[in-house]
């Protein structure tokens, strides 16, 4: 199932530039480079007019797995919804326990 490791490209490409590649250079790697490997690039890969608007805000650095904090993100220039059930249930219980930490004075 080597597929689901597509999900860590971006902390990958993160490693190779702890390892000497230039941070522009990652970031071409996983967007124009790869829409030219797959020949799409004259409709994605880079922000340009005319191309797919395909994109996302992060917090902290988009490479780096620990500071990565996607806050938007845009495919096709669609708004993507990014709460989801996991989310909803992280706020809940974390809303519950520091309410109980509280009132416990800690």
């Amino acid at each position: 199932m080597p597929e689901m490791n597509t999900r860590n490209l971006p902390f990958y490409a993160g490693t190779a530039v702890a390892y000497g590649l230039e941070y522009e250079q990652a970031v071409r790697a996983l967007t124009l480079s790869t829409a030219k490997i797959l020949g799409i690039d004259d409709t994605c890969g880079s922000l340009e007019p005319g191309k797919d608007a395909t994109l996302f805000i992060s917090a902290g650095d988009a490479l780096d797995m620990m500071g990565n904090d996607v806050e938007h993100a845009w495919v096709q220039g669609r708004d993507v919804v990014l709460d989801n059930k996991q989310i909803q249930l992280y706020e809940k219980y974390k809303a519950k326990y520091d309410a109980q930490r509280a009132a416990k004075g800690q």
